[in-house]
């Protein structure tokens, strides 16, 4: 075999194909390490150096970095910074707003602690015996569930419940964005690519059936 022939049989070696495609996501993926760590990694520190109670202070960090990655774009700077930049101020968002929901969540505990405590004190102050471990349960579920429903039908507790939700969907969109940027970049089919596909297949089966149908009803017709 000759020195062209072993060039095109080792271009041709489908291992080889694997270690170079390998190799070329690694250098991508080392490009954008490098180009989030060289533009966010210092405004990060920054921000935190400056609020050093970090995340809990109110939502001014995530608002920074929506300002910051809503501004004037380059043309040399990457889309996927920008996208990954709006992922992090959604994802402090909805840290912020999940701490939100468990506090206003939790307010009714205390409350029916001190209602069960009450309870109990009164029904062995007047000399009666005191209940057994399951009326005692089931009183602690009746006041528990009362505290629980009162404080669900609040205004706090369904305007931190809209908030939770809305943070939530709001950082699956930026993180479905970041997701379809990657895949763009490394060349790899996006979500709305396999949605497109099973739209277009869906169409495809539905079709299909319909010429089913109409050639099914002709053979009867023609039958008769």
């Amino acid at each position: 075999m000759s020195e062209k022939d072993k060039s095109a049989s080792a271009d041709s070696d489908p291992g080889l194909e694997w270690a170079k495609l390998w190799q070329t996501m690694a250098e991508s993926s080392n490009r954008m390490v490098e180009a989030w760590s060289g533009s966010m990694a210092p405004f990060m520190l920054a921000r935190l150096s400056e609020k050093p109670g970090g995340f809990g202070d109110g939502n001014e960090l995530s608002a920074a970095i929506e300002r910051m990655a809503q501004g004037p774009r380059l043309a040399d700077v990457w889309d996927i910074d920008r996208k990954m930049a709006l992922a992090f101020g959604a994802w402090i968002e909805m840290r912020q707003r999940l701490a939100s929901y468990n506090a206003v969540a939790a307010a009714p505990w205390p409350e029916a602690s001190k209602r069960f405590y009450e309870t109990m004190s009164a029904t062995g102050s007047d000399g009666s015996p005191h209940p057994e471990w399951r009326e005692a349960f089931a009183k602690w579920s009746e006041i528990s569930n009362e505290e629980l429903i009162r404080n669900q039908r609040t205004d706090g507790f369904l305007q931190a419940q809209k908030e939770l939700l809305q943070a939530g969907l709001k950082l699956r969109s930026r993180q479905d964005d970041v997701a379809e940027a990657a895949s763009a970049m490394l060349g790899l089919p996006t979500r709305k690519d396999f949605d497109d596909v099973t739209q277009q297949l869906t169409e495809l089966r539905r079709e299909v059936r319909t010429l089913a149908r109409q050639i099914r009803d002709q053979k009867s017709e023609a039958a008769r």
